[in-house]
């Protein structure tokens, strides 16, 4: 069984999202006006979404982009934070998004604004995806 839940973010008031923290990503796409999430399967077995339903399987996040070229991949340059000591996110090429739930990636949290959404990831290094967004659709898959 399949639920559906959208989030607008062009709205008066801002809404309250829940975050799949900790959760796996094993795919990530983008077609057309979209950036899409696809979650390892047992996404349940974490806390932040157990407590939501203890029996989703899946989760299938996507991003609808207000335009498709307006979002942005960083990744933290491990050189630099060796050197600076603190993280230094260098900005990547937008296509290889994809490529990223290659190692462990995983949901760590999002910030919200109007029209915007900040998320921040991680796999071998932090991640972080500035996208200009009018809604969420999470799809909770039972």
């Amino acid at each position: 069984m399949k639920m559906k839940k959208t989030y607008y973010l062009n709205k008066d008031v801002l809404p309250t999202i829940p975050v799949p923290h900790d959760c796996i990503i094993k795919k990530i796409r983008i077609e057309h006006k979209w950036l899409i999430f696809t979650f390892d399967n047992d996404t349940s077995y974490y806390d932040s979404v157990r407590k939501l339903s203890p029996n989703i399987r899946n989760l299938i996040l996507k991003y609808h982009l207000s335009n498709p070229e307006d979002f942005s991949v960083y990744k933290c340059s491990k050189t630099l934070k060796r050197i600076l000591n603190k993280e230094c996110y260098i900005r990547q090429n937008t296509r290889k998004i994809t490529k990223l739930p290659r190692k462990r990636l995983e949901y760590l949290y999002h910030n919200v604004g109007y029209c915007s959404i900040i998320t921040k990831l991680h796999s071998d290094a932090p991640v972080m995806i500035d996208a200009g967004v009018d809604y969420l659709v999470y799809e909770w898959i039972e």
